[in-house]
Parts: structure tokens; sequence; C-alpha cells
């Protein structure tokens, strides 16, 4: 839901943007910086879902011919890969928001918005991918 919020703010700061820079010959000097953020918050705070939806875009030529225990063990194999990029984000974002913050590290662009706001989604995304991870995982040893 966050991530299709997300969305709407893009494309009207998208459309504003070409208000303002087409129409209005005044273009936003911070609109691209903050449609980057914006873009980085909505692809981490979606990956969850996806996943738990299973609408992430796989490579099923293998996995699809793989049967019981086989097809199980690959499905845990994934599970654990996907918490473990999750959670080498999660631990780097964690490292990247404490050295912004106690650096006092600002945007290089018109924003001049402090850098562990920008992060905060990434290491939000990561921490709910991580639980959707486990969770499958959980599902996989439950169900026999």
């Amino acid at each position: 839901m966050v991530s299709t919020l997300l969305i709407i703010v893009m494309l009207a700061l998208v459309t504003y943007s070409i208000v303002q820079r087409y129409f209005l010959d005044t273009p936003l000097k911070w609109g691209d910086e903050l449609l980057g953020y914006l873009l980085v918050a909505f692809v981490f705070l979606g990956a969850a879902e996806a996943l738990r939806r299973g609408d992430h875009i796989s490579i099923d030529l293998v996995s699809d011919r793989l049967k019981g225990n086989t097809r199980r063990a690959f499905s845990v194999i994934h599970c654990l890969c996907v918490i473990a990029f999750a959670l080498v984000v999660g631990i780097s974002t964690w490292h990247g928001i404490g050295f912004a913050y106690d650096f006092g590290s600002y945007s290089p662009g018109y924003l001049e918005m402090p850098m562990w706001i920008p992060q905060i989604p990434m290491l939000i995304g990561s921490l709910l991918l991580a639980l959707v991870g486990f969770g499958r995982l959980f599902t996989l040893f439950a169900v026999k």
C-alpha cells in the first residue's frame, strides 16, 4: 500500500515538474533528486510484498522440473538466500544510517536533506524482506 502511494506521489511530482519546466519555464531543481529517493523507497518497501505474493521475477526453468524433497530443498535454499541478502543490506544500511547521522551528512543536491532520512525505507524494506523470508521458511518446515 505504501509503494502504491509512492507511485502516485512520484506521478504527481513528475507531472508538476513537467508543468514547471515546459509551461512555466521554471524547472524544479530538486525534483529529480527527490524522485530518486522515492524510487528507492518504492522498491525497498514493495520488495517484501512482492516476495510474499510470489510476484518477483524468477527463472523457473529448473525449479518447475523439480519434484518432492528436491523442490523443497531448492525452496529452502531460496529462502536462505533471500534472508542472507536482506540481512546484509539491512546491516549495511544500519551502519550507513548511523554514519550519516553521526557525521551530519547531507545530500549533495538542492534538497540538502540529511542522508539518513532517505536510507530509512531501505532499512525497513530489508527487515520486511527478511521477515517474509523467515515466514516462508517456517511454512516450508511446518507443512509436510
